[in-house]
């Protein structure tokens, strides 16, 4: 075969797969757009519900595992609860695909849905994991002590009533961080959800001595 025609089909190859790759790509921004969207406007549909208020852009929103990157706020809503306050907040972030020799190549979009609750009696960190393939939670950091036995086992059974989210507790704030951009129609549940595995937390943090987990 002539070596231009080889080089010709190359060329008509690559760029096949590259108008195949885009397409791909534009389909899969446009797919999180339209959750982002969605979850948006269950959030502001929220805000309009009993309790529920709107937060304005000038209050801030703990940012959960979204915060280890550039994010955009979308929408944010709070609630009291038996004296709590939880905010709810979708942020979008734009993270590298890939790497090459340590430079970022490509771009994907990702989303966040972070129920955050303020949590003063807990001092310390406390990082979860959520589970991979057979894998449970994997936890780490100072609080970690407390989510065992009995506790571990209340903890668990409300985190996998849902999708499991990642859960960050640092600076007397507890931040549930999901990826399934349908469950901000749900919100309240989850608000209910953040309070309950908090609760738990701090009834093992009474009943510890200092020092003693």
């Amino acid at each position: 075969m002539d070596f231009l025609l080889v080089v010709a089909l190359i060329g008509v190859f690559l760029l096949i797969t590259t108008a195949v790759y885009s397409i791909i790509n534009a389909g899969q921004r446009s797919a999180l757009l339209r959750s982002a969207a969605a979850a948006t406007g269950a959030l502001r549909r929220q805000a309009g519900k009993p309790g529920w208020r709107q937060v304005p852009d000038d209050e801030d929103v703990a940012a959960g595992r979204m915060s280890a990157t550039e994010r955009t706020r979308r929408a944010a809503v709070a609630v009291t609860r038996e004296g709590r306050t939880v905010r709810a907040a979708v942020f979008s972030s734009t993270v590298p695909s890939s790497r090459y020799q340590g430079v970022p190549v490509g771009a994907v979009t990702v989303l966040g849905l972070v129920v955050a609750v303020d949590v003063p009696e807990l001092h310390g960190d406390l990082r979860m994991d959520p589970p991979e393939a057979s894998r449970g939670y994997e936890m780490s950091g100072s609080l970690a002590p407390l989510v065992a036995g009995d506790a571990e086992k209340k903890v668990l059974a409300q985190l996998k009533s849902y999708q499991p989210p990642a859960v960050d507790v640092a600076g007397g704030v507890a931040c549930f961080t999901f990826t399934d951009m349908d469950l901000a129609e749900q919100v309240d549940e989850l608000a209910a959800l953040a309070c309950d595995v908090v609760d738990i937390l701090v009834d093992v943090r009474k009943s510890v001595p200092p020092g003693g987990e």
